[in-house]
């Protein structure tokens, strides 16, 4: 049928394809190419190119249209291509046109490279749910592992991206994009292994070994050649006897080394802020507690800390990406969080005026909880120390009425009372008189014209649906009129409905009766 279109001429062919029984090629093509003509989008050429792969005879007028297509492919961060449509437009197309070049014993148009972006955008789509992605995506991977020309090769990490001494090796998974082994004879190397801060070289050229028991996998020992701490990039490359293999050279892996580290020479002591006399520091073990009472501090003095953070891998002093210190009220729990700096020796030090820092603990006085709390994205061990407690004294002067009762801790708040806007006070009697005079003018006239000219009710039916519609009628007019004197718009509206629906019925019985018996009158 010439009105047929692409989409419905591609389930058509398919299914008798897979049917086994072979369709009229001269007249399939023949609709396509007059459907390509009506519309040639990209979809339409990927229905296209499936219906040319089942069909026999001479092809190439729809092969010739597989670089129209792939030329309006959109690159996605200089590794990735796709079309406007998404997963099932992108899937559909590839999958088509490698199946039509082999069905047309033809080679693909597509270079290596821009194979290996389109499977990148396969496999960044394999999440998908919906069942008619799934169906595309399935066909597309399933064709780039078995087509004639070329199969990507995916090189992926099978292990977590972080290496300790509890996970000294990284895993890395050489296969295609359905899990499958890429042949036999498979050779990985590692090109090189990059830190990423420095630039510096952990490895380069190191050929791997698979696992005994899982020949897609291969394992990369890390923590034996003594890594920095901090994040890698790794470059392999794989090689194999097949020809077709793509996307096999400079692959790049993310991983992190990750260390433990040990908190050293903490010393927490007060000192006068005017420099005038020695600081009083007193040394504390890591997990331990500062002994004896708090200690005190008041506006002439500042509170100090000093700790050196030591890599237990390299034995050497180590920075980290957070290292705060959290001082919290005792009573009301709430918190202040201060930044600890290291100096060029990697030494970090807290220094904190008490004087200066009286706006950030609104002038309360007393004792205060003091943690040290350590993070970093690369080591094993992030901690929270409670070292020790300190007490504050501010003046009395400074601190604001009612703030140390203040409770910071989360509770059920108070309720809110609203005050809503008081009414505009109504008018005067003789305005409201006036106006429902004036409101009620019409129906005066009209009363007064019926009075005048009579009123015709002959054909008015005597019957029970022409006393409920005019008891409707009327009830409508009485729920306005107590809408203007006391209710409110919605229960007005409720009681308005319900008339309604019955006003409704009986003037629709009213006038079909009204109907039935001028007809039996002309007659």
């Amino acid at each position: 049928d010439g009105s047929s279109s692409l989409q419905e001429l591609y389930h058509a062919v398919l299914a008798l394809h897979r049917m086994g029984v072979k369709p009229d090629s001269a007249k399939v093509l023949a609709a396509t190419q007059a459907a390509l003509k009506t519309d040639d989008s990209v979809l339409n050429l990927g229905y296209a190119f499936h219906i040319g792969s089942v069909l026999s005879g001479d092809v190439s007028s729809l092969f010739s249209r597989i670089e129209d297509a792939v030329v309006q492919a959109d690159e996605v961060d200089a590794r990735m291509l796709q079309f406007e449509g998404g997963l099932s437009m992108t899937a559909l197309v590839v999958d088509g046109a490698y199946k039509l070049c082999e069905s047309a014993k033809r080679p693909v148009p597509l270079r290596p490279e821009q194979a290996v972006k389109f499977a990148n955008y396969l496999m960044s789509r394999k999440s998908v749910q919906m069942p008619k992605r799934v169906h595309y995506l399935l066909n597309a991977l399933t064709m780039f592992t078995s087509n004639k020309y070329h199969i990507p090769v995916s090189i992926s990490l099978a292990s977590s991206v972080a290496v300790s001494d509890a996970q000294p090796k990284v895993l890395i998974s050489v296969t295609d994009l359905l899990g499958n082994s890429i042949g036999t004879n498979v050779k990985v190397v590692v090109d090189a292994v990059t830190r990423e801060e420095d630039e510096s070289k952990l490895a380069t050229a190191v050929a791997l070994k698979p696992l005994p028991d899982k020949k897609t996998v291969f394992e990369f020992e890390v923590m034996s050649r003594n890594p920095a701490r901090g994040f890698y990039s790794i470059a392999v490359t794989a090689t194999g006897n097949d020809k077709r293999l793509v996307g096999n050279s400079g692959a790049i892996l993310n991983f992190k080394v990750l260390t433990s580290i040990s908190v050293e020479n903490v010393e927490f002591g007060t000192a006068d802020a005017d420099q005038s006399a020695a600081a009083t520091l007193k040394t504390i073990a890591y997990g331990s507690k500062l002994a004896g009472p708090p200690l005190e501090a008041d506006r002439h003095q500042k509170v100090l800390m000093k700790f050196v953070l030591r890599d237990t891998a390299s034995k050497k002093p180590t920075r980290v990406h957070q290292a705060f210190v959290r001082i919290t009220h005792t009573t009301t729990k709430r918190e202040i969080i201060f930044v600890a700096e290291p100096d060029a020796a990697d030494l970090y030090k807290f220094d904190m005026s008490v004087s200066s820092s009286m706006s950030e603990f609104k002038g309360i006085s007393g004792v205060y909880s003091v943690e040290l709390i350590i993070g970093d994205a690369s080591i094993s061990n992030p901690l929270r120390w409670h070292m020790a407690d300190l007490a504050l004294n501010f003046p009395e002067k400074q601190q604001p009425d009612g703030s140390s009762k203040r409770d910071y801790t989360y509770k059920v708040k108070p309720e809110i009372k609203h005050m809503f806007e008081k009414p505009e006070p109504r008018p005067s009697t003789v305005v409201s008189t006036t106006f429902t005079v004036l409101c009620a003018a019409p129906l005066l006239l009209l009363l007064i014209m019926w009075a005048k000219l009579g009123i015709n009710i002959s054909n008015m039916p005597f019957s029970l649906a022409a006393f409920g519609f005019h008891l409707g009628i009327a009830g409508i007019f009485a729920l306005m009129g107590l809408f203007w004197l006391k209710l409110n718009m919605f229960t007005t509206l409720r009681y308005l409905f319900m008339i309604s629906i019955f006003t409704f019925y009986c003037g629709n019985s009213m006038l079909s009766r009204i109907a039935v018996i001028r007809k039996e009158s002309s007659k």
